[in-house]
């Protein structure tokens, strides 16, 4: 929860003793909100994913022999049971407030930006130690809108002008794995290269996370109200199809005057009259949302729609729409993506009402407020990593409605389904398995894919990490050095 939403229900403790507070957020114990202390802290300790939530027969990370299990039974139950733990420890409370933001743990984790230029300048022990200085992550435009926009078409103009950022993160184990092996040097890459075969860069370690919020920015109106695209449901037959088109919305109240659990009606018209705007709007506190600073401000004008608000000031809110997240429990990753819903305990497909009933009871207030969708497999029944086929199997579709179904049709070849071509047709862990640090394999629908094919000979494959090829230092800053001294 946010300065706005409940910090008036929460005693603010000023820290008198900067290591209580470096001790106590590094706890790997149960945090929960009414426990909590918040502690003002001029500078971010990323905190470590907690491993007791009280969350029966959750843990984290999980044997993969047990995940391997689920997959091998198509235990839907168990996987969705343990992407739900998972997202229950990353919107748990850090104990930390950083200028007048309570942060939730994902939001102590550096950014893969700032993990960059880390790795850039040599700093190895950089995400191993480092606290944070600035604000959260900054906010970027989503890498994926821009590539996707390539790999359609070489010579397009890409268009950076969006309503939707994201700040990609690294819990700290992952950050630490990034720097100590300076992973974003495009130098350090190059040593993976294999003649005539495949490379691959070192696996992460199991309790390596990473996650992708995706942030709305919209302005209120004179009323306070903020409106924010929703899901209307995946379109047939498939198509491109971004939020922009989507022509359904529900309003965020910033004074937090709505009833609590209210039934929401999102409104579906262009002209909505009075009592449908009010059928359509919940509180503000019903997302996890963040207060932006000057920069961040200035950089969302800069690539807001032209359709969209304009004069985002320091102060103004960044709604959590969306999240990817991932988890090295498994080789090929865990993955799970969250999309904010208007209701909650029936969410549209790629979710389901299944899905929302295996919710558990340690999730409340904002966090409960989103639906959640899984694919810790490509396809059914599991293949093997490789030597597996595409024949008889059935598809495992998983896409974030904010971020995939708007990406433009795909034009590779499909060996699963050749009309598979569109964001809604997508698999996270199909598509993270093209991530090379060429890039030039592109995004794919959902497909099994053998990762000893002959389309990775002569590539270094990014284990699954496509946020590693677009944050890529081209060469190290010590290296640039080195070269002005000489």
């Amino acid at each position: 929860m946010k300065t706005q939403k409940f910090l008036k229900n929460v005693v603010i403790y000023v820290l008198f003793i900067s290591s209580i507070l470096i001790v106590y957020s590094c706890k790997d114990e149960k945090i929960s909100e009414e426990s909590v202390t918040y502690l003002s802290v001029k500078q971010i300790t990323p905190v470590n994913f907690p491993t007791d939530l009280g969350i029966d027969g959750f843990k984290f990370p999980e044997d993969s022999t047990a995940i391997y299990g689920w997959l091998q039974k198509k235990d839907t139950v168990s996987i969705t049971k343990h992407a739900w733990g998972i997202w229950a420890g990353l919107t748990s409370p850090s104990g930390q407030v950083f200028e007048g933001d309570s942060l939730l743990v994902y939001e102590t984790w550096f950014g893969v930006d700032e993990l960059s230029i880390m790795s850039g300048a040599g700093n190895k022990q950089g995400g191993c130690d480092q606290m944070k200085k600035s604000k959260q992550t900054s906010l970027k435009i989503p890498k994926q809108f821009v590539h996707s926009q390539l790999f359609a078409n070489r010579n397009a103009v890409v268009d950076t002008t969006f309503s939707l950022f994201e700040t990609v993160s690294y819990s700290p184990p992952a950050a630490c794995f990034a720097t100590s092996n300076l992973i974003f040097n495009q130098s350090t890459l190059d040593g993976y290269q294999v003649k005539d075969g495949i490379g691959k860069i070192p696996s992460f370690p199991n309790d390596a996370i990473t996650t992708k919020p995706v942030y709305f920015a919209g302005k209120p109106d004179a009323s306070g109200l903020i409106q924010v695209p929703v899901w209307p449901g995946i379109p047939n037959p498939a198509k491109v199809y971004p939020s922009s088109d989507w022509k359904t919305y529900v309003y965020a109240d910033t004074s937090n005057k709505q009833p609590k659990n209210k039934q929401l009606v999102p409104v579906t018209v262009t002209n909505p009259t009075a009592a449908q705007i009010q059928a359509a709007t919940c509180n503000v506190s019903d997302f996890i949302n963040f207060s932006v600073d000057a920069e961040m401000a200035t950089y969302m004008n800069q690539h807001l729609d032209k359709g969209s608000s304009s004069g985002f000031v320091d102060g103004d809110l960044a709604l959590l729409v969306a999240m990817h997240v991932t988890s090295k429990e498994i080789s090929n990753w865990t993955w799970q993506s969250f999309f904010w819903t208007p209701n909650p305990d029936a969410p549209l497909a790629p979710s389901s009402k299944f899905a929302a009933s295996l919710r558990p009871s340690q999730l409340q207030g904002a966090a409960s407020h989103y639906a959640v969708t899984t694919t810790y497999a490509m396809v059914w029944p599991n293949q093997p990593i490789s030597g597996g086929t595409n024949t008889g199997v059935t598809p495992i579709i998983g896409f974030n409605p904010y971020l995939e179904a708007g990406l433009p049709k795909f034009n590779n070849t499909n060996a699963l389904n050749q009309d598979y071509q569109y964001g809604v047709q997508t698999n996270c862990m199909t598509c993270h398995a093209l991530a090379t640090s060429s890039s030039s394999l592109g995004y794919s629908a959902d497909q099994y894919i053998d990762m000893k094919d002959a389309r990775f000979v002569n590539q270094v494959q990014l284990d699954f990490a496509w946020s590693i090829q677009g944050n890529m230092n081209p060469t190290t800053t010590a290296t640039t050095k080195e070269k002005k001294k000489k």
